[in-house]
């Protein structure tokens, strides 16, 4: 008689990103504590800001919406077998793409001009992928330079836009016209605050990407790449291919995030409306494991750092800037993380071949 067994869940991957994220506030809360400030009060405040009420809920689910899509363009790249920490820029450029379209392409109706603003930015994040895929692939140019090279160029060419070829004569701050109305995304909420469908794509975008890894022979390839290359390519799976894919796949999925941002937040550009959402990404992508719908999750944390840091600022006299080190520490914590797992695997190696 068989018996059946269930699937043991993996608790460990569960419990690991959960034991580093408090590690991390551990740590930022000594540095609040350093500089004379309360720990306690400022986590109070930042939750209070982030999850305290319906507005603050909208806030952080606002905020979320580009974190994740970065986080997953992250995660295509690592199940590729490469690291796209390019993704900040990809998306200023899919947003800029995006404004463009939604600002100078008239007389559409909404069913046409919105899909059209997202297809254009997520064009752009994919072409400004192209040029670190095309050098790392074809002449092994280093990607964490060349990317960290293409972020800044962004970010100039997002004030040229915003200061000089796009400016507009009307606004109160610097930035472009506002975009058509045909190109905003519906609203699912209007109050207290707006929080528009752009929340929708990014959990249909989750599930296409689960179904992908897990359903799919081009995942189960990708994501055989990224565990092991040589032994991909002896398995005869074109490593280059994914290699490339992972990273223009991953330029579109920015490229969104930086449309909807625009489509569904500020329906303008300006310098300054993403406070570092590529980066954000990186240590969500870490933590996850490639998991879009852990991905989501750890994106509504962060998101709730983002929008609970203003009342922070506020109520406790901490500076926002905390965010930024904490997301430091998680990926110190996670590099950690990694160079012990791969000490403790070579251990094994070597006591198994010994014998």
């Amino acid at each position: 008689m068989q018996t059946k067994h269930k699937k043991a869940l993996p608790w460990g991957d569960i419990a690991l990103p959960l034991v580093l994220l408090f590690a991390a506030l551990a740590v930022a809360a000594i540095m609040i504590a350093a500089t004379g400030k309360d720990p306690i009060k400022a986590y109070a405040a930042l939750f209070q800001g982030a999850f305290g009420s319906l507005s603050a809920w909208i806030n952080t689910l606002n905020k979320a919406v580009p974190i994740c899509l970065c986080a997953f363009a992250v995660s295509m790249s690592q199940k590729g077998g490469t690291f796209n920490i390019g993704v900040e820029g990809q998306l200023l450029m899919g947003a800029s793409g995006c404004a463009v379209a939604g600002i100078y392409m008239q007389g559409l109706p909404a069913a046409i001009h919105i899909p059209l603003c997202i297809f254009v930015g997520m064009f752009i994040g994919a072409l400004y992928s192209l040029i670190p895929a095309i050098l790392y692939i074809k002449r092994g140019v280093s990607l964490l330079v060349v990317f960290l090279l293409m972020n800044s160029i962004a970010n100039f060419l997002l004030q040229y836009f915003v200061l000089d070829l796009f400016a507009s004569q009307n606004s109160l701050v610097p930035s472009t016209d506002a975009v058509m109305d045909s190109a905003k995304l519906p609203y699912l909420v209007r109050s207290p605050n707006k929080l528009s469908i752009a929340i929708l794509i990014v959990l249909i975008c989750a599930v296409i990407l689960h179904y992908f890894y897990s359903k799919t022979i081009a995942g189960y390839e990708m994501k055989a790449v990224g565990l092991n290359g040589r032994a991909a390519f002896v398995s005869g799976i074109s490593t280059k291919k994914y290699l490339f894919l992972s990273l223009v796949v991953g330029g579109v999925l920015a490229g969104l995030g930086g449309s909807l941002e625009i489509l569904g937040n500020h329906h303008r550009l300006y310098v300054g409306f993403s406070p570092g959402y590529g980066y954000d990404g990186i240590p969500i992508a870490l933590l996850s494991g490639g998991n879009p719908f852990a991905a989501v999750i750890g994106s509504v944390l962060f998101g709730a750092l983002r929008a609970g840091s203003v009342n922070m600022r506020a109520m406790a006299g901490v500076s926002d800037e905390i965010v930024s080190v904490i997301q430091g520490l998680l990926i110190i914590f996670v590099a950690i993380q990694y160079i012990v797992k791969f000490l403790l695997n070579r251990k094994k190696t070597k006591k198994a071949v010994s014998k």
